[in-house]
């Protein structure tokens, strides 16, 4: 395994780290070392996925303009930013040998990885397999479950996808990825706490929705300060997950001295 190169904590507005994620994807050459950028928003925001269009937002919070909206390349669907969540990107150049021909079977060392990180903090984790998360898409085509399970997909902790990380059927890390011909951006999102409540104001259209949401939610994903009973501090998990990717004698940790761009 080629060396990693590690950039430090970033706090930074949203787009920015967008902007800096891309640029990195775009730039990355074949032998570069796969790189590390770890990233918290700030100020909080939503960032909505590809597909998805601002009509999913309730109008009264997008009229309100107090939220700010981002839009990322990646597939899935919302997620809040902010100091809740903890953002890992990872750049693999083409010829890496973590980036395999099959998309879904790309994840399956992330979330290894990740169930390793948390296995050191004291969570017991799993993987999601491919056929758990196609019986839960499947759940949206259905007429008994359909309108239930659309409105949970608004949020991206709302459903499952293949080798996130969960804890029973609760999500802790979510992930998407971008693929270009220079390589692979595969993306993770770590709850730090599960803020449902506010999700739920800014993706309910109605008070019938909104409540849905409020009750619902909460049985899709939780915070690592639930599950440890504590506040978790972003060094806890960095560490806990840079000890997993480094673990192997064969690799070597490369810092990157800037903590900002």
């Amino acid at each position: 395994m080629r060396n990693w190169l590690i950039y430090p904590l970033t706090i930074a507005d949203q787009q920015q780290h967008i902007e800096h994620s891309e640029q990195l994807l775009h730039t990355v050459q074949p032998d570069d070392p796969a790189t590390l950028y770890w990233s918290l928003a700030q100020p909080a925001g939503l960032v909505l996925g590809f597909s998805q269009k601002e009509s999913i937002i309730n109008p009264a919070a997008l009229t309100a303009g107090s939220f700010p909206i981002y839009h990322r390349r990646a597939g899935g669907t919302a997620v809040l930013v902010g100091s809740t969540l903890l953002s890992l990107d990872v750049v693999l150049p083409v010829d890496h040998p973590l980036q395999l021909p099959d998309l879904v079977e790309s994840y399956r060392w992330f979330g290894e990885a990740w169930v390793s990180a948390l296995a050191q903090l004291g969570v017991q984790s799993r993987t999601v397999t491919p056929a758990e998360a196609h019986a839960q898409r499947a759940l949206r085509k259905e007429p008994a479950t359909r309108a239930y399970e659309t409105l949970m997909n608004r949020a991206c902790y709302g459903s499952l996808s293949p080798y996130e990380v969960v804890v029973g059927q609760r999500k802790v890390v979510g992930f998407d990825m971008i693929r270009r011909r220079t390589g692979s951006l595969l993306q993770a999102g770590v709850l730090l706490q599960w803020d449902s409540q506010t999700l739920a104001h800014l993706l309910g259209h109605t008070p019938e929705e909104q409540e849905l949401l409020q009750k619902g939610l909460p049985d899709r994903a939780v915070g690592l300060d639930s599950l440890l009973g504590r506040v978790i501090t972003c060094d806890e998990v960095i560490n806990a997950f840079e000890r997993v990717i480094i673990s192997d004698e064969r690799q070597r940790l490369v810092i990157d001295p800037l903590s900002s761009f």
